[in-house]
């Protein structure tokens, strides 16, 4: 199950959003917090990974920690990335941002991911790339 999620990410981080279907179950169903709903299925999940890989074509992922337990994968991460595409109808800022989270993928017994969860503040990186308001300061 390790060497599925390494696989996964240095997918991920070579932009190849159909190496990462790859490693999927057909039917599997992925939830995305930025997203609103779960995807269902190999292709959807690639359209998804590849939105992102176009709208940030020069993204990394750092894996910072991971915890195995049975069939549960927990990995939290560090993702950063350029917008330089269009992102969700936004046009492309130019702008750099960092955006930190977790994933908890469930793998069936031959390794192959059959559910997802990734978990994330999409806030916090709409408000990098200038695409939200930052919030006021506290009072002191």
């Amino acid at each position: 199950m390790l060497d599925r999620a390494a696989d996964a990410l240095a997918a991920w981080n070579r932009g190849d959003a159909e190496g990462i279907a790859a490693l999927v179950a057909e039917d599997v169903i992925w939830r995305d917090v930025a997203l609103g709903m779960p995807l269902h299925g190999r292709a959807a999940l690639q359209a998804a990974a590849q939105a992102y890989m176009t709208a940030f074509p020069d993204l990394h992922i750092e894996v910072t920690s991971s915890t195995l337990d049975g069939a549960r994968l927990v990995q939290e991460w560090t993702v950063t990335g350029t917008q330089r595409g269009e992102l969700m109808g936004m046009a492309p800022t130019g702008r750099w941002t960092e955006s930190y989270g977790a994933v908890i993928t469930t793998f069936d017994d031959d390794a192959v991911m059959i559910e997802g969860a990734l978990y994330w503040n999409p806030l916090a990186m709409l408000q990098q790339l200038g695409l939200a308001p930052m919030p006021e300061p506290a009072p002191a």
